[in-house]
């Protein structure tokens, strides 16, 4: 299987608080990896160095590298990477605007599309997003005015509109009822087909239903990474057993 990202020995810091240490992993093509392990392992924040989130922080220091197509990322485009490496954010974030416009900013800003054939991307992003059935008829109308899992599907399908390669996902159904996340994890297992996903999760049973990988932090180092079902079947190191057990967490 192919990789999308290599992690090579990478740590970032906030400040003089190291937050991951020596980090090294790969990022599969067109397969769910999710990052699973305690509040404050570190989880979000290797998420954000995948599209260089964490160069917004004052103060954040990175050691190491992270290579996506063999490039490392430190020397390339922020914006550019960012169009490449979508981002799906814990709470619903629709822009103050209406659907059409949510889903058109991008690629308009980008100077991508415009006339019928942004019309036609904003109909295939939002039916990739499986809410074009539910909100065709009101495309005029603010995209506040939906509901949470609405909201965070526009939100999708605004990230879809960019047509990147990589998906990630912070926790993005964590502030969704059970209906609208079961909707969500749906997408997620359909768009691995063309997408690369990787998502933090705290929901272990979500990260065993929806995940082909797995990788556990826990204070800030990679205790463990494989494939989801040898994680969670027949984990080798003792803290991953402990984790998953409920012993600590």
């Amino acid at each position: 299987m192919n990789s999308v990202f290599q992690v090579e020995d990478f740590s970032l810091s906030y400040g003089e608080k190291e937050v991951l240490h020596h980090i090294s992993l790969s990022i599969a093509e067109h397969a769910v990896t999710a990052f699973i392990g305690p509040s404050g392992c570190g989880k979000s924040s290797l998420l954000r160095a995948f599209n260089r989130l964490n160069d917004l922080i004052p103060n954040a220091k990175e050691s190491g590298k992270i290579l996506y197509h063999d490039q490392p990322i430190q020397s390339t485009n922020p914006l550019e990477l960012r169009s490449q490496v979508g981002m799906l954010f814990q709470a619903p974030s629709p822009f103050p605007m209406s659907i059409y416009e949510n889903v058109a900013y991008g690629p308009r800003c980008a100077g991508k599309k415009r006339g019928k054939e942004l019309d036609q991307l904003v109909q295939e992003s939002l039916t990739e997003a499986a809410l074009w059935d539910e909100v065709k008829d009101r495309l005029k109308k603010s995209g506040l005015a939906l509901s949470g899992g609405q909201q965070q599907r526009l939100c999708l399908a605004r990230a879809l509109a960019m047509k990147p390669e990589v998906l990630l996902m912070d926790e993005p159904t964590s502030a969704l009822d059970p209906l609208a996340t079961e909707k969500i994890e749906e997408l997620i297992l359909a768009l691995k087909e063309h997408y690369t996903i990787v998502i933090v999760t705290h929901n272990m049973e979500q990260a065993a239903r929806i995940s082909d990988f797995t990788a556990f932090l826990y204070l800030g180092e990679l205790a463990e990474f494989d494939t989801t079902e040898k994680l969670f079947k027949e984990p080798s190191n003792p803290k991953t057993e402990a984790y998953l057990s409920g012993r600590f967490g």
